[in-house]
């Protein structure tokens, strides 16, 4: 008898959903009425929708600062930057990512372990891709993390914005949790039933400054497209 899937997979296996979080990601704050709007849903329906991902640390929700009397709207995001907030999921998740990373590294043949903001972020971002159902492998360069098998092959061919969805995903968790990695771009199925996320380190600005020296032409701003999507899961 197989286990249940992780909530983290179940909340982002609906479309609708799904949809909600891309209208959050790329409009920034929404009211119910907003949403409900955008995506088609009844109102209560997309309430419901809101609060499984709420529960699931990928969507914010906060009362509307008003002046006057009556009930404040309540006011919708996706979770994004770093939740110092006390009793936060995002910061939840993090230190169960680290706690499994490190029961996991007590059973490796390692001499010393190591407790740095690079192990968390990687604990982090494969402990995420686990729990939303993606299996992959981080290359030995530790710049890019190949994606097998995506849970949400079959939606992602009636609806790409899914990974856009889940790149943004992807880069708050490593915001979260602090370090020097960032999710630079997702690239969907650049092989057959396989996808690629690239990291960027932060030392590589440097030294690709220093490398280019003043014969560098100038900076390209990133466009929309360059916020490509990919999914996966890495084993360490």
């Amino acid at each position: 008898m197989s286990s249940r899937p992780p909530s983290s997979y179940r909340t982002l296996a609906s479309f609708s959903r799904i949809k909600l979080l891309y209208f959050l990601q790329q409009r920034g704050t929404m009211t119910v009425g907003d949403l409900a709007e955008a995506s088609g849903l009844h109102h209560n329906t997309t309430r419901e929708h809101l609060q499984r991902l709420i529960n699931d640390g990928f969507v914010t929700c906060e009362p509307e600062e008003r002046d006057v009397k009556g009930r404040p709207r309540m006011l919708y995001s996706a979770a994004a930057g770093v939740d110092h907030r006390e009793g936060s999921i995002r910061i939840a998740k993090v230190e169960a990512a680290e706690r499994r990373g490190d029961q996991v590294r007590r059973m490796l043949p390692l001499t010393a372990a190591i407790d740095s903001p690079l192990q968390r972020q990687l604990d982090a971002l494969d402990d995420h891709l686990d729990q939303t159902g993606f299996d992959g492998r981080i290359d030995a360069d530790g710049r890019h993390v190949r994606l097998h098998d995506c849970p949400y092959s079959e939606m992602v061919k009636e609806h790409p914005e899914v990974c856009r969805v889940h790149l943004g995903l992807l880069q708050g968790i490593l915001q979260q949790t602090g370090g020097p990695l960032t999710a630079d771009a997702l690239h969907p199925l650049d092989e057959p039933d396989s996808c690629t996320l690239d990291l960027r380190h932060s030392d590589e600005g440097a030294e690709c400054e220093e490398s280019e020296g003043a014969d560098a032409g100038p900076v390209r701003e990133p466009s929309e497209t360059d916020a490509v999507i990919i999914h996966g899961v890495f084993r360490l």
